[in-house]
């Protein structure tokens, strides 16, 4: 079945191409120049060749071990911690994905301009090590037309830019925690080579949370037969290890926030995975434009030993990614521009599932040979209307395929987990911009897009304890459309941005309930809502000689609700905090000391369930650096998170139907309790 999402036939019936340009946002090829803390750029005139309408991007000053702490500058990308340190945080954009448990849809990602996330949709935020990254930008929601409803993440490491740095940077910390990072670029005769590793260990705050990741990225660039092209290469492998120790009631996690459940000590999850990736791309930028090409092979290993009712799923595969993006400038009385993009991700996993028995495996539930198939093409075109508004125009087209081939014998009486389920869409964009005076941007956007479910959507497992089985089930893809209308104002000391979206989805991937209970899985929800704004800002306060002072903040409103469903009525979806935001400071004084607090924090309750019984409050976490940068290239610094130690309940393990002993329901994740670290940083 292909779904045709013109509802402006008006207009789109005389646009007959396919996907936005905005998706090539998310394979952006070209080199990064240096970007101002946030950027801001409509409609492609960015700084950072092929990225999107309205994508927002920042430049990660001090990244860290943590993911929220290291992309919190974002506007629009919300980030709650699971267990606080390498292991996947709960994150989201306007409500994307925030029902899988851990998080690993709802968008988009890639890492230096090649693709990251798997053939099947899903994501480990786990893979990402954040010691390198440099740059992230994001594009949000539908408008970035890509088959995934919250949009396009991208960021970029060290090495990815080959900025002529080189480093070397150890520290310790609260916890038995050692991190060690090594980077450096060079050149050869006309090549550009970079190379970078990291290890990070962690004994964990927690009982049973003991976490190691190690990484190595190789990367080399040279021109090819002229100036105007040039071919990289890029090898990435990382090992990330860590244990789990689950979640809480809601009072033992304020109360005794380091304890673990009985579950937890009885099934002893933890998660062992790796993964390499070995890519090329040719890449062409001239008068007339800007093209690139890859090609991009991933080897992945995942051993994840769940909690009982999940049991323990192993798995391994290969994945293939190409890639194109061409971005033509036509030369005429109105200036305008061409964007294709076209991603094919393709790729084979076998997957085994086992019964958690005492943290050993038990007995075979699934052995399937899982193959995902994932497309997109896109075609944009957009004109000047005048000297200061431009209207871009573009559509995306996405085929998708999940098989699952079972390869499981047994004697009980139980349905096939086989499934072979294909489906294509067709989404619209329309945009529309307008630059009043030079460092102002108004803008009006409509779109749709489409999401295809991932595996851990269609796989479940389902029956009493202990005795679970693995089946499967289908599911019709979840789809939005979105209207979004912001300002954006980029000057040499200020740049702000402000944004609001109204998005009714269909078919979105929710863990229900029927009417008297009992648990339905992964199923298509109904109508749901998402709407809400964002607002960033970015302020050099001061600067004089050798003092400066700059000030940022990033606030996030998500109203995420059902839509006069049958059982929940209005209520608000689970696990999305109402109101969050981050802000900070960073004061640079005479001799190279400087001192940057910041603060995270969400108000309202956000609910545990989608029955609307259970939440958890707010909180402000404050964070404060400070150290002595000297002009030689030593740095030392010193982090403590959590200053005053605050008991507080970070997020949730995922969301519930409903909730009927809310007193020891174990669903939440107590936030880090006050932690340092020092280290010290050599740069030539």
């Amino acid at each position: 079945m292909i779904h045709f999402g013109f509802s402006l036939p008006g207009v789109l019936s005389l646009f007959p191409l396919i996907i936005p340009g905005s998706a090539a946002a998310i394979h952006a090829a070209g080199p990064i120049h240096e970007l101002p803390p946030i950027a801001v750029r409509v409609n492609g005139a960015t700084e950072i060749a092929g990225l999107a309408s309205h994508a927002v991007s920042a430049r990660l000053e001090r990244p860290g071990t943590q993911f929220r702490q290291t992309f919190q500058r974002i506007p629009g990308l919300l980030m709650q911690d699971s267990f606080g340190g390498i292991d996947p945080p709960r994150l989201s954009v306007r409500g994307s994905g925030i029902q899988s448990a851990p998080v690993s849809r709802g968008l988009l990602l890639s890492f230096d301009g090649f693709p990251f996330s798997f053939a099947d949709g899903s994501f480990n935020l786990a893979l990402v090590e954040t010691a390198w990254l440099r740059y992230a930008t994001l594009t949000a929601g539908p408008g970035a037309g890509v088959p995934a409803l919250g949009g396009a993440l991208s960021f970029w490491s060290d090495s990815g830019t080959f900025s002529g740095d080189r480093l070397v940077r150890a520290g310790i910390g609260s916890y038995d925690t050692g991190v060690f990072t090594v980077h450096g670029d060079t050149r050869i005769n006309d090549a550009e080579l970079a190379g970078a590793g990291a290890a990070t260990r962690t004994g964990g705050w927690r009982l049973h949370s003991e976490q190691k990741r190690e990484s190595i990225l190789a990367s080399v660039r040279r021109p090819l037969t002229n100036d105007r092209a040039d071919l990289t290469l890029r090898l990435y492998a990382t090992r990330p290890r860590f244990e789990v120790p689950g979640p809480l009631s809601k009072t033992v996690a304020l109360v005794n926030p380091r304890n673990i459940s009985p579950a937890v000590t009885r099934d002893r999850p933890r998660r062992d995975t790796e993964y390499v990736q070995l890519g090329g791309r040719i890449t062409v930028n001239d008068s007339d434009g800007h093209r690139s090409f890859g090609l991009a092979v991933v080897h992945h290993q995942d051993e994840f030993r769940q909690l009982l009712p999940n049991g323990i799923s192993s798995s391994s595969g290969e994945d293939l990614n190409l890639f194109g993006d061409v971005r033509a400038h036509w030369d005429t009385a109105r200036p305008q521009y061409t964007g294709l993009h076209v991603l094919l991700q393709v790729g084979s996993r076998h997957a085994l599932r086992h019964r958690n028995t005492g943290g050993e495996r038990g007995a075979l539930i699934g052995d399937n040979r899982l193959l995902p198939y994932t497309a997109t093409i896109a075609l944009s075109h957009a004109v000047a209307l005048s000297d200061a508004g431009e209207l871009e125009l573009g559509a995306s087209a996405m085929h998708a395929r999940r098989k699952i081939n079972e390869r499981f014998v047994t004697s009980e009486n139980r349905p096939s987990m086989a499934l072979n389920h294909s489906d294509a869409a067709v989404a619209p964009r329309i945009s529309w911009s307008w630059e009043p005076v030079d460092a102002a941007t108004l803008y009006l956007s409509w779109s749709r897009s489409y999401e295809p479910p991932t595996f851990d959507d269609l796989l479940y497992t389902t029956g009493p304890m202990p005795e679970r089985i693995l089946q499967s089930r289908s599911l019709e893809w979840q789809r939005g459309e979105s209207w979004e209308g912001g300002v954006q104002w980029t000057s040499e000391r200020l740049t702000w941005t402000a944004a609001a979206h109204y998005a009714p989805w269909r078919n979105e991937f929710l863990r229900l309930a029927d009417p008297d209970g009992s648990s339905r899985g992964t199923v298509n929800a109904g109508k749901t809502l998402h709407y809400g704004w964002e607002i960033s800002i970015d302020l050099l306060i001061l600067k004089h000689e050798a003092v400066a002072l700059r000030g940022w903040a990033t606030y996030h409103r998500n109203h995420v609700r059902f839509d006069d469903d049958p059982v929940y009525k209005n209520k608000r979806l689970a696990g999305v905090p109402p109101h969050a935001g981050a802000l900070g400071l960073r004061a640079d004084m005479p001799g190279g000391w400087f001192v940057a607090p910041g603060l995270h924090w969400q108000t309202g309750p956000t609910w545990a369930d989608h029955d609307n019984t259970l939440s958890h409050g707010g909180f402000g976490v404050i964070r404060i650096d400070f150290g002595l940068a000297h002009p030689s290239g030593w740095e030392i610094a010193l982090a403590c998170e959590n200053l005053f130690d605050r008991s507080y309940i970070a997020s949730t393990a995922g969301v519930l139907d409903r909730v009927p002993n809310p007193e020891t329901t174990t669903l939440f994740l107590p936030g880090t309790p006050r932690r340092v670290e020092a280290s010290i940083r050599y740069t030539w």
